[in-house]
């Protein structure tokens, strides 16, 4: 669907992204600047923990920000602020293009990218939206005595959030994508023994915390009295969760900024093969379990690499 359709989450609706953006412009314009890109966001998080089969911590936060990129002659740079208001605004343009006039010019800077309509990903959910502490508790708490009756210990996190995203730029080009996330984590605890499990969903109605600590537990149990085994080379096999827990740490390197900075375990590697033919990673931005934004940060669209190249 176009840019114009989809969920929208109230934390920041199309038409208040465009009326900061419309500001920001204008003040560009003001300091003689046509060529601008922002990004407007906003986003709440929620987080219970427990411990020792104890709710021990109920935390809540809500923010909002914006990120103005000016472009000017080949040069570029970035500010953000987390202040939306007309000084707010105003401030954040005029670092952006004070920044901008300083840098060395960039022959290889792209335009800013032209209007296109963007398909965006199903990933806003009012259940999730609409969770309140007493919600994450009640479920917490059953997956506590569920945990309790296998005489183990129960520690872990229950989290939901939403957040909206707006990727605008003075060429016309506009993306706008709104997507709520929740997930629960827990650890069993026995004697001489642990159980772990944990999912992640933008729908909290996927989620059964009670479920994910049956796993625990019978983990924990399975697990009892652990005997050593020498150093070597031993094929494991790996739950999805631990898998994501250890390629999320690979998904920053695989951008062509970190390529070209050095900062990628990719660098200098061009060419060479570096995971097996029955290894394949990419982000399917139409996924409605994903979690990848339907443009990138310079608003064009995300276009699957096949093989690598």
């Amino acid at each position: 669907m176009p840019a114009s359709g989809g969920p929208e989450s109230a934390l920041l609706t199309r038409a208040r992204a465009r009326e900061i953006f419309h500001a920001a412009a204008s003040v560009a314009q003001m300091l003689g600047v046509r060529d601008i890109e922002a990004m407007v966001g906003a986003g709440t998080h929620a987080l219970t923990r427990f411990a020792n089969n104890t709710i021990h911590q109920n935390v809540a936060e809500r923010s909002g920000y914006l990120s103005v990129r000016a472009l000017v002659d080949k040069r570029t740079a970035r500010a953000s602020t987390n202040r939306l208001d007309a000084e707010g605004i105003r401030r954040v343009v005029e670092e952006a293009v004070t920044l901008t006039r300083l840098q060395t010019p960039d022959p290889e800077l792209l335009p800013l990218a032209a209007p296109a309509d963007v398909v965006e990903p199903a990933r806003w959910f009012q259940q999730t939206a609409a969770m309140t502490p007493t919600s994450r508790a009640e479920a917490v708490r059953e997956a506590i005595r569920a945990v309790e009756s296998s005489s183990q210990t129960a520690a872990g996190i229950y989290s939901t959030g939403e957040s909206a995203l707006a990727l605008l730029n003075t060429n016309g080009g506009f993306v706008y994508h709104a997507e709520t996330m929740a997930q629960f984590s827990i650890t069993a605890m026995a004697q001489d023994s642990s159980g772990w499990a944990k999912k992640s969903s933008g729908n909290a109605a996927e989620l059964t915390p009670l479920d994910f600590a049956l796993i625990a537990a019978k983990k924990a149990t399975d697990s009892r009295a652990p005997g050593e085994i020498a150093p070597g080379r031993y094929t494991v096999v790996l739950e999805p969760s631990a898998v994501l827990d250890l390629v999320g740490q690979l998904f920053g390197d695989f951008s062509a900024t970190a390529l070209r900075d050095e900062r990628s375990f990719l660098t200098g590697r061009l060419g060479e093969k570096i995971f097996g033919e029955n290894i394949s990673i990419f982000e399917h931005r139409f996924r409605r379990r994903g979690s990848a934004a339907p443009a990138r940060y310079t608003r064009r669209e995300r276009r699957r690499a096949e093989r690598g190249l």
